[in-house]
C-alpha cells in the first residue's frame, strides 16, 4: 500500500481591504473595510438575469458573482467630482460589467441636478489549470431574502434561501476552494484550500483580470494594485488537518508567475505522522461458478462475518455446490464464502425452467431470503402456485443454505422482483416491475397495462413467506422498481426508473422521456411522496442506500443527460455516452446534490453502500481509461468493474478500477465495520488482479474485498437504549501483543500525555469522561472478541482501540 498524507491545508486569505498604492481619491489612502456585515450569499433564482451566475453576494461597495470555475468583484465608491460626462461613462461600464446583471445602475438623474459621482472596478479570479466545476453552497444561514424588480415577473424571487460558504469543489484535482467571510464581521472576505489525500497542492494558480499588477512585500503579502488603489492579501498561513490550533502553522509563501498571476509554496516538511490515509487495495478476489455463465448479484454480512451472495448461474459443476442443478438455461444460487475469501457452500435454487436470483436480506437470527424472477411452476418449497408466464419469487432459506420455504408474487403477465429489504419485526418488504393487472394481494389497481412492466408494485410477506399485502405505483407509462430499504421509523423507501409523466405521489415534474425516482412509503405501503430526479435526456436507478441516521437516500444509476437537476460538477461523456451518477435525497424528498461519475466513454453504478466514516461507495462498470479520481489503470480491452468513495457533500475521494484483460461488472457493494467493502459481479478475465483461484469458465461471478484503512479495526453490537450484553471486536492489531480498549462520552481530538504509555498518540475521544476499560493481548491473528455487560450510561458513548505495541489507534465506534 502506498500512503498518501492528508495535507488539509488552509490557505486563509484576509483579502479585499483596501489600501494606499497607486494614485486613488483620498478616501482610499487609508485602509478601509468594505462593509461586510454578515455573510450572505444567495443563490440565483432568476433575480439576476445572467443565468452564469449561480450565487452572489452584495455588500456596500461589493458585489460579487460565483460563477464556474470563476467569481468576479465588482467594486464600486463615490468620487469627489460632478463631472456628468464622467458620471455617464462610468455608469455605462457598469451596465456593461455589472456581475450581478440583473442589478439597476444608479440613477444619473437629470442633467440639471447635482449627483454623487461614482466609480466601478471589476476584478475577475480565475484558477488557471482547473477542471470546470460549478459553485455551491454550504453553511445554510436562517435569512431569506425577496426580490421584486420592476414589472418583469421573471426578475421576481421570494423566499431565496442564503449561505454562509461557497464551495468549488475538486476545483483542481483532489483540492476544494472554500470561501466565506470572517465570523467577526471586519470587512474581510476570505479563502481558503482544502488539499485532499493524494493531492498536489502545487497545482493551485490564482489570476486576477482587470488588475494593474502584483507584488509581494517583505512581510510576504500579496498586493493587488488596482486603479482604486491597493488590495491586500496577507501572507498565506498553512496549517496541517488535525491540529487542535494554528500555533504550529507550516512555513509558506506567495510567488508569482507574472504580473497578473501567483501560486504558493511551502517552506516547511510535513508531519507523516498525522492523519495518514491509505490507498484503497484488493485484499482478495474470488472467482465464483462453474464451466458456464455465472454473475452475482448482490451480498449481504452474515451473522459470523461470513459474505453470502446470490445470483445466477448457467453452471451444473458449480464449485462447493451441495445440491443439484435443476435445469433450464439458468439457476439462482446462494453461497457462503469465509472472511479470508473461501467458500464454504453453495446452494442451487430453481425448477426445470430459468431462474435469476437478484438479491438478498438476513433477518436477526441471521436467515436469509432471497428474490429474483422465474418461468418454472415448480419450484421447491413452493407456498402456492405460478402465476403467468414469468413471477417473481421470494425463497427464505436458514443459516446453511437449506431452503424454507418459496412463494410465487404476480398475476397473468409478466413480473419481476428486484430486491428485498426485512424490517424489525421480521417481515419481508419486497419492490419489482409488473405488468399484470391481477397480481395477487393488490390493494388497489394498476396505473397502466399498456406498457412492458407497466408498474411499480411493493409486497410485504411474513417471515414465513405468506403474502399481507401487494400496491401498484407508479403513472400511465412504464415504471419498474430497483431497489427497497427500511427506514429507522419502519417507512419504505424505493428507487427505480419511470418513463410516467404523472407518477401517483410526485412533488415535481418529469424531466426527460425516464427519469429516476425516489419513493417514501409508510410501513404499510401508504404513499407519502414521490419525486423525479434527472435531466433532459434518459436515466436509469438502478441501486440505493439509505443512511439510517437521518434516512437521507442516495441512489446511483446512469444518465445521458447533461443539465441533470441539482449537478454539482458536468457531465464527463458528452452525447454519445453516458455517466454514472450518485445523488442525495433528504428525509422530505428534496434533492440536496447530484455528482456525474466517469470519464469520456460510458459507465453505469449500479450500487452503493456506506462505511465506516461516513463516506458513500459506488460500485458499477466503466469503459473510461480515465475515470475521475481514479488512483490506477484501467485493466481491460472494454470494460472494468470501479469502486469509488464520494463524501457527504458530494466531493469525490477516490476511485479504483478493479479487474483484468476481458470484462467485468461490479454489480452490488456492502461496507463493514473493520474498513472492509465488499464487491460482485461478473467478469470474463482469466487475470483479474488480487484473484486468490481460478476461473472456472467463460463468464464467472467475483466476489472480493477491498480494504480502506490501515491499522486496527474495531466494532461494537449492544442492546441500547437499555443496558445489557455488548459485543465488541477488533482485527488488524498486532497479534498476541496488548491493546487498550478507551472509553469516553464524546468525540473529539485528545493527545496522551507523557505519563502515559503511547504518549503524543492523537486519539479521536473527546476529554469528557475518557478512560482505559480494558487491556489485553490480540490472538495470533490481531483480533479478539468480548462479551460483555454494559449499564445503560454506556449507550450513545465511544468506544476506540489503541495498540500498545505500534501505538496505531482504531476507528472510533459508537454505542448504540
Amino acid at each position: 500500500m502506498k500512503n498518501r498524507i492528508r495535507l488539509g491545508f488552509v490557505f486563509a486569505a484576509t483579502g479585499l481591504l483596501l489600501g494606499s498604492g497607486a494614485p486613488a481619491p483620498a478616501q482610499s489612502t487609508e485602509a478601509i473595510s468594505l462593509g461586510l456585515r454578515g455573510v450572505y450569499f444567495v443563490e440565483n433564482q432568476g433575480q439576476w438575469g445572467d443565468a452564469g451566475v449561480y450565487y452572489g453576494f452584495k455588500s456596500r461597495g461589493l458585489d460579487i458573482a460565483f460563477r464556474e470555475s470563476s467569481f468576479t468583484m465588482h467594486l464600486a465608491r463615490e468620487v469627489d467630482s460632478t463631472s456628468r460626462a464622467r458620471e455617464e461613462a462610468v455608469l455605462d461600464k457598469h451596465r456593461a460589467t455589472a456581475p450581478l446583471s440583473g442589478d439597476a445602475a444608479p440613477d444619473a438623474g437629470s442633467s440639471d441636478d447635482p449627483v454623487p459621482t461614482h466609480e466601478y472596478l471589476t476584478l475577475t479570479v480565475t484558477f488557471p489549470g482547473s477542471n470546470d466545476v460549478l459553485p455551491e453552497a454550504a453553511e445554510p444561514q436562517s435569512a431569506k431574502f425577496n426580490y421584486y424588480i420592476g414589472d418583469d415577473e421573471s426578475k421576481w424571487a421570494s423566499n431565496v434561501p442564503s449561505f454562509g460558504e461557497v464551495v468549488y469543489r475538486n476545483l483542481y484535482d483532489g483540492v476544494d476552494l472554500h470561501i466565506s467571510g470572517a465570523p467577526d464581521a471586519s470587512g474581510v472576505l476570505k479563502y481558503e484550500f482544502h488539499v485532499q489525500p493524494g493531492a498536489d497542492y502545487s497545482q493551485i494558480h490564482i489570476n486576477y483580470d482587470g488588475i494593474d499588477s502584483l507584488c509581494i512585500d517583505d512581510a510576504g503579502d500579496l498586493h493587488i494594485n488596482t486603479t482604486f488603489g491597493t488590495l491586500t492579501d496577507a501572507a498565506p498561513l498553512v496549517w496541517q488537518e488535525g491540529s487542535s490550533d494554528l500555533s504550529d502553522p507550516i512555513p509558506a509563501r506567495f510567488e508569482l508567475d507574472d504580473n497578473t498571476t501567483y501560486h504558493i509554496t511551502l517552506d516547511g516538511p510535513v508531519d507523516p505522522t498525522r492523519e495518514l490515509v491509505i490507498d484503497p487495495d484488493v485484499e482478495w478476489m474470488l472467482y465464483v461458478g462453474g464451466s458456464g455463465n455465472d454473475v452475482a448479484q448482490a451480498n449481504a454480512i452474515g451473522p459470523a462475518g461470513n459474505l453470502l451472495t446470490v445470483g445466477e448461474t448457467g453452471s451444473v459443476d458449480f464449485e462447493g455446490q451441495n445440491n443439484s442443478y435443476h435445469g433450464g438455461a439458468t439457476d439462482a444460487f446462494v453461497a457462503s464464502i469465509t472472511r479470508s475469501g473461501a467458500l464454504s457452500w453453495m446452494t442451487y435454487f430453481g425448477g426445470s425452467d430459468e431462474e435469476r436470483g437478484l438479491k438478498l436480506d438476513l433477518d436477526g437470527s441471521g436467515a436469509l431470503s432471497i428474490c429474483g424472477t422465474t418461468l418454472s411452476s415448480d419450484l421447491p418449497g413452493r407456498r402456492n402456485i405460478i402465476h403467468g408466464l414469468e413471477d417473481g419469487f421470494v425463497a427464505g432459506f436458514d443459516r446453511g443454505g437449506n431452503l424454507r420455504w418459496t412463494t410465487y408474487l404476480g398475476g397473468s403477465g409478466e413480473d419481476v422482483c428486484n430486491d428485498i429489504a426485512i424490517n424489525d419485526a421480521g417481515h419481508l418488504l419486497v419492490t419489482g416491475s409488473t405488468e399484470s393487472i391481477d397480481f395477487e394481494g393488490r390493494n388497489n389497481s394498476t396505473h397502466d397495462n399498456h406498457w412492458h412492466y407497466g408498474d411499480v408494485f411493493v409486497a410485504e410477506l411474513n417471515g414465513a413467506g405468506a403474502l399481507q399485502w401487494m400496491t401498484y405505483y407508479g403513472g400511465e407509462l412504464g415504471d419498474q422498481g430497483s431497489s427497497i430499504s427500511i427506514g429507522r421509523s419502519g417507512d419504505v423507501f424505493v428507487t427505480g426508473s419511470t418513463a410516467s409523466l404523472s407518477f401517483e405521489g410526485q412533488l415535481n415534474s418529469n424531466l426527460g422521456f425516464t427519469d429516476t425516482f425516489a419513493l417514501r412509503l409508510t410501513g404499510t405501503g401508504d404513499t407519502m411522496w414521490m419525486r423525479y430526479f434527472g435531466g433532459a435526456e434518459d436515466e436509469g436507478g438502478l441501486g440505493m442506500v439509505l443512511d439510517d441516521e437521518n434516512e437521507c437516500m442516495y441512489l446511483v444509476g446512469g444518465t445521458a443527460s447533461q443539465t441533470f437537476d441539482g449537478q454539482i460538477n458536468r457531465q464527463h461523456g458528452g452525447d454519445t455516452w453516458s455517466d454514472g451518477f450518485l445523488l442525495k435525497v433528504n428525509t422530505s424528498g428534496d434533492l440536496a446534490w447530484m455528482i456525474f461519475l466517469g470519464g469520456t466513454e460510458g459507465e453505469l453504478a449500479h450500487g452503493a453502500a456506506i462505511d465506516g466514516n461516513g463516506q458513500i461507495i459506488v460500485a458499477g462498470e466503466t469503459a473510461s481509461t480515465n475515470f475521475e479520481g481514479r488512483i490506477n489503470e484501467h485493466h481491460g480491452a472494454y470494460s472494468d468493474a470501479f469502486v469509488l468513495s464520494v463524501g457527504p457533500s458530494g466531493d469525490l475521494g477516490w476511485m479504483m478500477y478493479l479487474g483484468g484483460i476481458g470484462s467485468e461488472a461490479a454489480l452490488h457493494c456492502i461496507a463493514d465495520h473493520f474498513g472492509h467493502l465488499y464487491l460482485c459481479g461478473t467478469t470474463r478475465s482469466l487475470n483479474f488482479e488480487g484473484a486468490t483461484n481460478s476461473n472456472h469458465g467463460g463468464r464467472d461471478a467475483f466476489v472480493l474485498r477491498v480494504s480502506t484503512t490501515e491499522g486496527p479495526q474495531l466494532s461494537a453490537a449492544t442492546s441500547c437504549p437499555e443496558g445489557g450484553p455488548i459485543r465488541i471486536e477488533w482485527h488488524n492489531a498486532t497479534p498476541s501483543a496488548p491493546a487498550a480498549l478507551l472509553f469516553a462520552r464524546s468525540t473529539g481530538s485528545f493527545t496522551i500525555p507523557n505519563n502515559r504509555p503511547c504518549p503524543g498518540t492523537m486519539l479521536g475521544l473527546g476529554t469528557q469522561q475518557i478512560r482505559n476499560v480494558f487491556t489485553g493481548n490480540s490472538d495470533p491473528n490481531g483480533n479478539r472478541t468480548l462479551n460483555a455487560n454494559a449499564g445503560p450510561g454506556a449507550c450513545g458513548g465511544y468506544l476506540q482501540l489503541l495498540d500498545l505495541t505500534t501505538c496505531a489507534t482504531s476507528n472510533v465506534a459508537r454505542i448504540e
